[in-house]
């Protein structure tokens, strides 16, 4: 699959916008077939693209889920929240054909810095 057009984040100060992230591995590639797996390296991806902004996970505010198969929501949740520990931003979680075949989940974020971090 080529890259696709666009910004893994762009800022428009003080939030931060966080492209879908899918879960490739350091490969390239989407090694894991389950939802938890594949949810536990999408988060990854997410907190490395936070890294490059210069945040961190407990920056997010917003995320916004797609999953490929409604009956994965129960594990996909479970998962999630391992993975977030004790942050909980608002989200919204829908159901949809994902545009990578082997993805089952794609996570999106807003972020945002402090108000000293802008001043």
């Amino acid at each position: 699959m080529r890259a696709p057009h666009l910004s893994s984040w762009k800022e428009a100060s003080p939030l931060i916008f966080i492209s879908g992230q899918l879960p490739f591995d350091a490969n390239g590639h989407i090694s894991a077939d389950g939802i938890a797996e594949q949810t536990y390296q999408v988060v990854r991806n997410l907190v490395g693209v936070l890294k490059s902004a210069g945040l961190e996970l407990q920056d997010v505010v917003k995320t916004t889920v797609w999953l490929r198969n409604a009956e994965d929501f129960i594990l996909f949740d479970k998962s999630y929240a391992e993975a977030l520990g004790g942050v909980r931003p608002a989200r919204s979680t829908v159901v949809s054909a994902l545009v990578h075949p082997k993805a089952l989940v794609e996570i999106e974020a807003i972020a945002a810095r402090s108000l000293a971090e802008i001043l």
